[in-house]
């Protein structure tokens, strides 16, 4: 019995051993069938092109030359005055070039009959191209005068 047990402490120090594997120099590679070869792995390059983008063109209608809009708080903006009614063209276009071309060959807007200058005591300017709100009781007196002549001067 005595025997066994030097053979056996005599194997366990063999079999604790820890081997680190050691990496190589070169990885090899393959390809995702196993093979060494490029087969088996193909790529469509055939896709489908964008759906069509959906553009708005949206004009407005001005009634005079950018100035400078006084308040009665004495700030100032500088904007020209539209109207409330706007023309919007909304078309589908492929891409950014065919959406430009579109809107070169769009119909020129028509104005309305009867424009709409004075909305519930606020009027519109466009101010950095975009559609802002004024009521006319923050308007400087010489600008409510201007304001109240060119919509007297509007078909009814």
């Amino acid at each position: 019995m005595k025997v066994w047990l030097i053979l056996l402490a005599m194997a366990a120090p063999l079999s604790a051993q820890v081997i680190l594997p050691t990496t190589g120099k070169k990885f090899d590679t393959r390809t995702i069938n196993g093979s060494g070869g490029n087969s088996g792995v193909s790529i469509n390059s055939a896709t489908k092109p964008p759906p069509p983008t959906k553009t708005k063109l949206t004009s407005y209608f001005m009634l005079g030359d950018p100035r400078q809009w006084k308040s009665t708080d004495g700030k100032s903006l500088l904007g020209t005055i539209i109207i409330f009614e706007d023309a919007v063209i909304e078309f589908e276009a492929a891409n950014t070039a065919a959406a430009r071309e579109a809107v070169a060959k769009a119909p020129p807007p028509k104005m309305p009959e009867k424009p709409t200058l004075i909305r519930e005591g606020k009027i519109r300017l466009l101010v950095n191209q975009k559609p802002v709100e004024v009521p006319l009781e923050r308007l400087s007196d010489e600008d409510r005068k201007y304001v109240n002549d060119l919509n007297a001067r509007l078909p009814k």
